[in-house]
């Protein structure tokens, strides 16, 4: 494996440069698998749902449905996963700390009806059963297990996860990198025996016994990697450009005025950035980057990290902690 901090800073650009990445979404970018859950607890009303399936005449479906929420009265807590309605949305419904408000248009209706899914729910009145049901109905559900689902109320459900996830998607895109990243840092101290942590404040540090100082203890970190023992640290700010936005020259200057920073509370600085359209050697960004080489002590992309020199680095900081 190459050595690249013996390298001069043109050859380091030159790398850099060489590796340059077109996209930083990973496998984890598209979808959280971990949002989609939270409806494990109900696989008996999930199953139970599934009578409903396939139900064409009108008066048989509403029957097994009164019937069913009479038995069951909690199957009207899964209501909330077979519509649009974010993670945030559906827990506050289940822990009763709003409720579903619906608007009507119509003149001689109510301006809203309000609709709640708490756990707390045992049993259920005829007329709340009936209300539950109007709501089963105007909501489209009625249509959607007479006419869409076949033969799973659970696939049904895990597919509108999936596809409510698409709003999480835009909120990791800010941080895709960082995800793309994480794995390398993970596998990197883990192997050495260092602590890592992620979007964590500086002032955190002090309670291992750092010496943070005032004016940068709020401010949030990408990664710190750590020897807690020795009161060791590196922080590593994790940044990708897809072109337009921020001036190079700008982000370069920023992260110069940081590691300085950083220096005054014996903390270590390096910088991975990366993004073809933002870096690449026929943009203004070129002559930034030997700026950077020249004054940031450890500049790389996702291509350097992962070929060998975050262990130089690491290796390098805390070598003799570990000796």
């Amino acid at each position: 494996m190459e050595s690249y901090l013996t390298k001069s800073p043109d050859e380091l650009t030159n790398i850099f440069v060489a590796n340059l990445l077109q996209t930083n979404r990973g496998f984890n970018y598209y979808v959280d698998w971990e949002n989609i859950c939270g409806y494990q607890q109900y696989d008996i009303e999930i199953h139970a749902l599934d009578v409903l399936i396939g139900v064409k005449d009108d008066e048989a479906f509403k029957s097994q449905y009164l019937k069913l929420v009479t038995k069951l009265p909690q199957t009207i807590l899964l209501f909330p996963f077979l519509f649009g309605l974010s993670k945030k949305e559906r827990n506050d419904l289940a822990k009763g700390k709003d409720q579903l408000t619906i608007i009507q248009d119509a003149i001689d209706e109510e301006d809203n009806l309000t609709y709640s899914f708490p756990h707390s729910i045992q049993a259920l009145t005829n007329d709340q059963a009936q209300f539950y049901y109007d709501f089963f109905v105007r909501m489209g559900l009625k249509h959607l297990y007479q006419n869409v689902i076949e033969k799973s109320t659970q696939d049904y459900i895990a597919g509108v996860l999936v596809g409510m996830d698409s709003n999480g998607r835009k909120n990791r895109g800010g941080i895709a990198f960082e995800l793309a990243c994480t794995p390398i840092f993970e596998q990197a101290t883990q192997r050495l025996g260092l602590r890592l942590f992620t979007q964590t404040q500086f002032k955190a540090l002090r309670e291992y016994g750092f010496n943070i100082l005032d004016d940068y203890a709020n401010r949030k970190a990408d990664f710190i990697v750590a020897d807690l023992e020795n009161h060791k640290a590196i922080n590593f700010e994790v940044n990708f450009y897809n072109g337009g936005g921020s001036k190079p020259e700008e982000i370069i200057n920023s992260y110069i005025q940081r590691q300085e920073a950083l220096k005054q509370n014996n903390i270590e600085f390096s910088l991975v950035t990366d993004g073809k359209d933002c870096w690449a050697k026929d943009n203004e960004a070129s002559n930034q980057l030997h700026v950077g080489f020249h004054n940031l002590k450890y500049l790389q992309n996702f291509y350097m990290l992962k070929h060998g020199m975050l262990d130089e680095i690491l290796d390098n900081v805390f070598r003799q902690n570990r000796k």
